[in-house]
């Protein structure tokens, strides 16, 4: 065989991976790298987190599990501080303080608030109290307070005698820093001991409706009120007031106090005419009438004119819309 035919027969047998694959790559861009380090830089960065993240949460484990007690131990041995009072009445916190009567070394964990609460509400005074923790060393006191209607004289331990506050719900207690408060005083009623104070009066929802309505309506009235009874309101519905210038005035609680208050103010005013007027009576309980009773006798009495006694206040009232 000739030396071409050889040479021929060797490139025939020669295939695409005899050939030479050597090429230059070419070269990254700037931006291309900068690009390439970012992301690695990110992909650090979660993992350092991520393992950072993972350890914290293992010591936490880690030490709850092994070492419960010290942890306990730290919340329980923080004292409590101070007392943050929240109220809409006038108790102090100098009061609240009294009352819990927290021992100095207390920590805020171990106080019973339920005990602490019942404290509270052993005084008459307080309506509703909320007790709560505010870490890490704040008592927390939410008080509702009752107000007085009326005031009532009892006879105290010693036997002195002593002022209590009644409340409009007829619960009886001894008031704390109220000033110049003048209320009138209740009668014809019997004080009950109970456990913490005395039972609760009946019938005070009638009787703190009448008062606020009197307030509110004719305060030149109540502010002359010196002693509300109670004795007829069981039987017979009424209460009976005594003011400053009219031994008596009889209210029914089956009737709008309102209207009754409009006649005792027209009857108030009308007797005014007199030179020297002094109403014994008025009674208010029965519907469209006004019985009363005065000092003056008939002889005095027939000295002035008849229009100057009329009381009829629904005509009085009819003739004043007409003008």
């Amino acid at each position: 065989m000739s030396s071409a035919e050889s040479n021929s027969l060797s490139v025939a047998g020669r295939s695409w991976r005899d050939i030479r694959q050597e090429v230059t790559p070419l070269a990254m861009s700037r931006k291309g790298r900068s690009r390439q380090r970012l992301q690695w830089f990110k992909v650090g960065t979660l993992f350092t987190l991520l393992g950072a993240g993972g350890w914290g949460i293992y010591t936490l484990v880690h030490s709850w599990e092994t070492d419960r007690s010290a942890l306990a131990t730290a919340v329980h041995s923080e004292p409590v501080r101070n007392i943050a009072l929240i109220t809409d009445g006038v108790l102090t916190k100098k009061w609240v303080a009294g009352v819990l009567a927290l021992p100095k070394t207390a920590s805020l964990m171990s106080l019973d608030l339920e005990t602490l609460r019942s404290r509270l509400l052993q005084n008459g005074q307080v309506w509703g109290a909320v007790v709560g923790r505010s870490f890490p060393d704040t008592l927390v006191v939410t008080l509702q307070e009752r107000t007085p209607v009326a005031r009532v004289q009892a006879a105290s331990d010693d036997g002195s005698p002593r002022q209590f506050m009644v409340a409009r719900d007829g619960v009886v207690y001894e008031g704390v820093n109220y000033k110049q408060m003048v209320l009138p005083w209740l009668a014809g009623i019997r004080l009950v001991k109970a456990a913490h104070g005395f039972e609760p009066v009946a019938g005070m929802v009638d009787v703190a409706t009448l008062l606020a309505t009197a307030k509110h309506q004719t305060e030149w009235l109540y502010n002359t009120w010196q002693i509300v009874s109670l004795d007829r309101l069981e039987a017979r519905d009424e209460i009976v007031v005594k003011a400053r210038d009219i031994p008596e005035i009889i209210f029914t609680r089956k009737q709008d106090f309102s209207k009754q208050l409009a006649e005792l103010d027209y009857v108030v005013d009308r007797v005014h005419v007199l030179s020297d007027p002094t109403l014994l009576s008025v009674n208010l309980t029965l519907d469209g009438q006004v019985p009363i009773r005065m000092r003056n006798t008939p002889d005095e009495l027939a000295k002035f004119p008849a229009d100057s006694l009329s009381l009829q206040p629904s005509q009085q009232r009819k003739s004043k819309r007409d003008l």
